[in-house]
């Protein structure tokens, strides 16, 4: 046995420099699975989700097997480490994976309760902005008199909306979407306050 390619500081400096790309592809999954369950896609559109859902669960394979094979034990990582393995062992049931990726996410967010970053924030920000517009493109698609029809919609509403800048040219008209749009206000509001906060303190700790 190799004790260089299975050391346990090799496993924690990959885990440390992946963590960020991970946690981005599984906000990533939430609207690429849901979408191809609930909303109604285009023949393009179902082949470009079903081609980045592919990409996705490659990358977080490729990761999970050069991490699994330089731990020092392999029972131990599994154990540690299952949401991420349900991500890259159930490729055919879409949506337990979307629940894996949902608590992939979870267990990051605890695990960095106490490591409140620039990096992290935009990460959390990105996510949740993912997970606004998928809510609120499943709740509004078919509604009645509603202006946002497409995840594309969305995506913009909820990048506005999460800036407090609302330009009300698109707007939720469900009750669903009215929740989710005062959560994300409360959000954005917080994220940005918190990222002045990492910057204010990033220039301080360099002084």
């Amino acid at each position: 046995m190799n004790p260089v390619s299975e050391s346990p500081d090799r496993l924690q400096n990959i885990e440390r420099r992946t963590e960020l790309p991970l946690m981005l592809a599984s906000f990533a999954l939430m609207p690429i699975i849901t979408g191809l369950y609930f909303w109604d896609l285009s023949a393009v559109e179902t082949r470009i989700y079903t081609v980045l859902e592919i990409a996705i669960w490659a990358l977080f394979a490729i990761i999970f097997i050069i991490k699994l094979a330089i731990a020092p034990s392999k029972l131990s990582y599994l154990r540690r480490n299952w949401p991420e393995a349900l991500l890259v062992l159930i490729p055919v049931l879409r949506p337990l994976r979307i629940i894996a990726a949902i608590m992939f996410v979870v267990r990051d967010a605890s695990r960095w309760r106490h490591l409140v970053t620039f990096e992290t924030l935009i990460a959390y920000g990105i996510g949740i902005v993912l997970l606004a517009a998928t809510i609120v493109t499943t709740a509004e698609q078919n509604a009645v008199g509603a202006n946002i029809q497409s995840f594309p919609d969305a995506l913009y509403w909820s990048l506005v909306t999460v800036s407090t800048v609302g330009y009300g040219d698109h707007y939720p008209v469900t009750v669903v979407g009215k929740f989710t749009a005062v959560a994300l206000m409360f959000f954005g509001i917080g994220i940005f306050a918190g990222i002045v906060a990492a910057i204010v303190s990033a220039f301080s700790d360099s002084r």
